[in-house]
């Protein structure tokens, strides 16, 4: 991901340089990747954005407060929930854009440091499903429940469960076994889950 690419939060009321924002954000994402949460440093990240360390404390108080909100940058960009008119297809279009994620994004990257550190610390915990689990959480549920309503998931379907289910083993690969995440397993990951929730 480019440094355009960053989500940047901006509080009201105070202006700032988006350049400036994007440059500690993405020095802060690379840290955090490349040194773990205990690696992260007011002082490191400015060195690396290029900016004095009173630039970044005028952005944020704390490393804390900064970690969260490069983590809320990571997620993904214009991600529209798919209508294609199929529930199941539209899982597995979702299924698809989630591995792609995995691959190439900067949560990927940061994501094994932040699951080390999520018992650790409830604010990242916090930020961690808040800004990226429960976003993606609401785009399924939002299909799944199309679907309950177009006749094609059977009505007494969990989409709770449903919502973990789908991207549950891409994440058990990435972060746990290290198994390959290969282009056919959202359409394996699918077949298996579709058979336990279609109608009829």
């Amino acid at each position: 991901m480019s440094t355009t690419e960053l989500d940047v939060p901006r509080p009201a009321g105070r202006p700032r340089s988006i350049e400036a924002d994007r440059a500690i954000l993405r020095a802060a994402v690379d840290l955090l990747a490349d040194e773990g949460y205990g690696g992260v440093t007011m002082e490191g990240v400015a060195a690396r954005a290029g900016v004095g360390k009173a630039t970044v404390y005028r952005r944020w108080a704390s490393k804390s407060a900064l970690v969260v909100d490069a983590i809320c940058a990571c997620r993904e960009h214009g991600a529209q929930v798919p209508d294609t008119g199929s529930a199941r297809q539209d899982l597995l279009l979702y299924v698809r854009a989630f591995m792609d994620h995995l691959r190439t994004s900067d949560a990927a990257r940061v994501m094994p440091a932040l699951v080390a550190e999520l018992a650790r610390s409830p604010e990242l915990a916090t930020a961690f499903r808040d800004g990226l689990v429960q976003p993606r959480r609401a785009r399924v549920l939002e299909v799944v429940r199309r679907g309950v309503d177009r006749g094609e998931v059977r009505a007494g379907a969990d989409p709770e469960v449903i919502a973990d289910a789908v991207v549950a083993l891409l994440m058990h690969r990435f972060l746990v076994t290290g198994m390959d995440i290969d282009d056919g397993l959202p359409e394996r990951v699918l077949e298996v889950l579709w058979r336990g929730i279609a109608a009829g």
